[in-house]
């Protein structure tokens, strides 16, 4: 009787968790790329619409095509956009499609800096010698760094280097072997065991007949010595300096000035009166071009005819630059409060021009942030700035429309992912700390996105907080039985986690081909699938490395 008992309530389990999983999953996402501005482009999102809508979809994440920013531009978009928003928004509506924007891009933000370059995220230089040489002032030779105790282990160029902290270098040689292969892990440059990898730029490489010359920079930030570990043999490299990279990519705002004195200090000299004033041609260029380079000479002080800095004087010199992280990312300050203004533009026109009700506000692998002053001197943890700069924003777009439904990435919000704590995964990228705590600032009627979930764990901690859940299937790279195992670890993910509403197909390789199919499969899961029993998400899960 016992045994019996016991195999009704199994049976039991099963069935809630087959009416869970068919009746809470209805959703079906597609992440969509395109633009309004040219009847072209509509065609092709009309298209991306109906495709979408053959595969079973019920939403749609609207995004731009690279270099448009036509959400951020509406008010400089000529009247057709209107009217080919119109267009597409009432295919949308006969298709029974519900389309949310891609908004408040935070991480690839180049399109907001268009507005001004100089609000990109800054690392500091601190106390960076330069020497004075008749009306010019240039970084101080003897602060490049000595290379010459580096050697070849293992087919790489290693070995340990004396830094000062908190310095940008620019890093240049020539080399018989083209950069290939993984470029995170091109060149390494390590301090505190490996928790601060300083160097995340991909290099940039110009041939000349057989020689490749290369350049990267990187910010010592805390560190006082360095592992240096580039991927080429020794005796293919030639010429190798590691030297102050000046003002290259230096930004000029308020909240991150810059100051120059003299070698002890004493006297601070003012730009325009001893020095004409200073900016980087790339950064200042407007409207900003979108790409940031290091394939440029930096800056240098030219002194006024009447300054008080003489020839042959060594100055201490502090100001903030920006970095380029990868082939292409730039971040925008989270602590200037111009870029909220920004923000809140988009939110203004976008929900007065698209008007849909559904708006995703797009934080997601923010890569550099934390090293800049707050207005007011405030001062907070990485993860309490992103918390409230998130908080912030979704304020301002309910001002605009009280009702909408706010959806965002799980990536910088989730302990087990971006939000890891320093003890679990060290730094994150060139954050000035980590991001854990950012959870805080999601109000419990946005819906995450989440993206990634290895274990039941992440499913579980936003469940735990009240959240409601799209669960984001990558499906580049993979066959049908691939397909297959990542939608059965969705399913053992979200097994017993409350409102959960349906699955998202993602691409980066722009391949819909298999978009039907994944939705088929999940559609007919009880068919192929093992169910896993259903156990309560229960409480807010405790992120690790976290302590009462």
């Amino acid at each position: 009787m016992k045994s019996l008992f016991v195999l009704m309530t199994v049976s039991a389990v099963f069935a809630c968790a087959s009416s869970v999983w068919a009746d809470a999953m209805s959703q079906r996402w597609d992440f969509v790329r395109g633009s309004c501005g040219t009847p072209e482009g509509t065609e092709k999102l009309l298209a991306a619409l109906r495709q979408s809508k053959a595969a079973g979809c019920t939403h749609i994440l609207l995004g731009e095509d690279i270099g448009e920013s036509t959400f951020e531009r509406i008010p400089d978009q000529k009247p057709q956009y209107l009217e080919n928003v119109k267009k597409l928004l009432a295919a949308a509506k006969d298709m029974n499609l519900v389309v949310a924007p891609y908004l408040c891009h935070m991480g690839y933000t180049g399109r907001y800096l268009r507005r001004d370059g100089n609000l990109a995220a800054g690392m500091p230089v601190k106390d960076m010698i330069f020497a004075v040489k008749g009306d010019m002032a240039i970084p101080d030779a003897s602060a490049a760094l000595d290379t010459s105790t580096l050697k070849e282990e293992g087919g790489r160029l290693v070995g340990r280097l004396k830094v000062k902290p908190f310095h940008h270098y620019r890093i240049s040689f020539a080399t018989s072997e083209e950069p290939t292969g993984d470029m995170d892990e091109y060149l390494r440059v390590r301090s505190q065991g490996g928790k601060r990898s300083h160097c995340r730029i991909f290099p940039a490489v110009a041939k000349d007949g057989e020689s490749f010359f290369v350049l990267m920079t990187f910010n010592s930030l805390e560190a006082e010595e360095v592992t240096f570990d580039l991927a080429a043999k020794a005796g293919s490299v030639r010429d190798l300096k590691i030297e102050p990279a000046g003002f290259l990519l230096i930004i000029r705002r308020p909240l991150v000035p810059l100051t120059v004195a003299s070698e002890d200090g004493k006297t601070v000299y003012e730009e325009g009166r001893d020095y004409k004033p200073i900016f980087d041609p790339v950064m200042n260029a407007k409207p900003f071009r979108g790409e940031i380079t290091i394939c440029h000479q930096p800056a240098v002080m030219e002194l006024t005819a009447n300054s008080r800095i003489k020839s042959g004087e060594k100055l201490r010199v502090s100001f903030w630059h920006t970095y380029r992280i990868r082939s292409d990312q730039v971040s925008i300050s989270l602590e200037d409060p111009r870029v909220l203004e920004i923000l809140e533009n988009e939110f203004r026109n976008v929900t007065k021009t698209w008007a849909t009700g559904h708006y995703c506000l797009d934080y997601e692998e923010i890569r550099l942030s934390g090293w800049e002053p707050m207005p007011g001197g405030e001062k907070l943890k990485p993860g309490e700035m992103l918390a409230r700069h998130f908080r912030k924003n979704y304020d301002a777009l309910k001002k605009y429309d009280p009702k909408a439904v706010v959806y965002t990435w799980s990536d910088m919000f989730c302990p087990g992912h971006n939000a890891r704590p320093f003890a679990a995964s060290g730094y994150y990228y060139l954050v000035n700390g980590n991001w854990d705590g950012s959870w805080e600032g999601l109000p419990k009627d946005v819906i995450v996105l989440n993206w990634y979930s290895p274990t039941d764990a992440n499913v579980k901690f936003f469940a735990g907080r009240g959240h409601s859940q799209v669960l984001c299937c990558f499906a580049d790279k993979v066959d049908t039985e691939g397909l297959k195992k990542r939608i059965q670890g969705w399913f053992d993910a979200s097994a017993g986690s409350p409102d959960i509403l349906g699955f998202m197909y993602v691409t980066y390789a722009t391949d819909w081909s298999k978009m039907k199919e994944m939705f088929d499969l999940i559609n007919t899961f009880d068919q192929w699938g093992v169910k896993k029993p259903v156990t309560p998400a229960g409480p807010v899960v405790k992120p690790p490395g976290e302590t009462d």
